[in-house]
């Protein structure tokens, strides 16, 4: 008999419950703190995982995956798998990555004739998370500097309406760095988001999947 694997991965204070009972990958998501804490209470009393999770719970038996993959610089595994004759893909939110390994693996054993493969990710992938970060520290580093212009220039900041207290704090931060001051912190947090992608390019994550064999 297998061994349940119980994980809860917090997103924005909401909670996400994985359970692998062995036959099954069991799926509540977005409920709250309470909601999360009291199913894995019961299921670690004896109660049936499908009954202590209730109606809201997703399931997906292990007969219907293909595959299951993980990569070091997420924090979710990716689950394929078929509904109905058609492929469905799933994101199951995790809390880590040894967690997302020990998920990927239990499931992987159970698929027919599977096997484990690790190895780099394509580096253009590798490149995804800095291109972007990248791309915004250029867009906010532009908004700010037109921000700090005006301040230098007068002209009045529109300090109305919600988060108005911070509209007044962020524009005395841009009176007293002024436009110089904005530039040079663009400056680092370009130079970090470029060395970030000089990293992943040179040494990408490593991708873990297992997928069953035709």
């Amino acid at each position: 008999m297998s061994k349940t694997l119980t994980f809860l991965a917090d997103r924005q204070s909401s909670q996400y419950v994985t359970v692998f009972d062995g036959e099954t990958l069991f799926l509540l998501e977005d409920v709250s703190n309470k909601v999360a804490r009291t199913a894995l209470e019961a299921i670690q009393n004896g109660q049936a995982v499908a009954v202590s999770l209730g109606e809201k719970a997703i399931s997906i038996p292990v007969a219907d995956i293909t595959r299951v993959r993980t990569a070091e610089h997420d924090d979710f595994v990716q689950v394929r798998y078929t509904q109905s004759g058609a492929e469905k893909h799933y994101v199951v939110a995790m809390p880590g990555h040894d967690e997302q390994l020990a998920l990927v693996r239990a499931i992987g054993a159970k698929l027919p004739k599977a096997q484990e493969v690790r190895g780099p990710i394509p580096v253009a992938q590798a490149l995804i998370g800095p291109g972007f970060a990248t791309l915004g520290v250029v867009g906010v580093t532009t908004v700010f500097l037109m921000l700090a212009r005006d301040v230098a220039a007068g002209v009045e900041i529109d300090s109305s309406g919600r988060r108005a207290g911070m509209k007044i704090l962020i524009a005395n931060v841009l009176d007293k760095i002024g436009t110089t001051g904005v530039i040079g912190i663009g400056v680092l947090a370009l130079a970090g988001a470029l060395f970030w992608g000089y990293k992943r390019a040179k040494s990408p994550p490593i991708l873990t999947t297992w997928e069953r064999k035709a």
